[in-house]
């Protein structure tokens, strides 16, 4: 659906979590329950530190900056990573961009 468009995150895009979900934190690990389709998802420890972020507004590049200061790997391999399972979390309906302050999509 917006896999095409949103394969092209940009440093400047703001996201934030979906109102349509509930989650909780499980040690390191976070479950997710998508209430539109009543389905559930397990993140491990590196994906719950990119969802506990995402508990307010951040662009991409905050989270790049983030994940890089906390675990030891090749930038471009986390930023091509990154866009990856953000891009996911956008089509499952989990991640939405923030209008306010958001650079668009090209």
């Amino acid at each position: 659906m917006l896999r095409a468009q949103l394969s092209r995150l940009v440093e400047g895009t703001r996201l934030r979590l979906s109102d349509q979900n509930v989650w909780s934190g499980l040690g390191e690990e976070v479950v997710i329950l998508d209430l539109a389709s009543s389905s559930y998802l397990g993140l491990d420890d590196v994906a719950a530190a990119v969802w506990g972020a995402l508990a307010e507004p951040r662009t991409v590049g905050e989270l790049e900056a983030l994940l890089s200061a906390g675990y030891e790997v090749d930038p471009a391999e986390l930023s091509r990573d990154l866009r990856s399972f953000l891009t996911d979390l956008i089509d499952r309906g989990l991640v939405v961009l923030d209008e306010e302050d958001s650079q668009a999509i090209p």
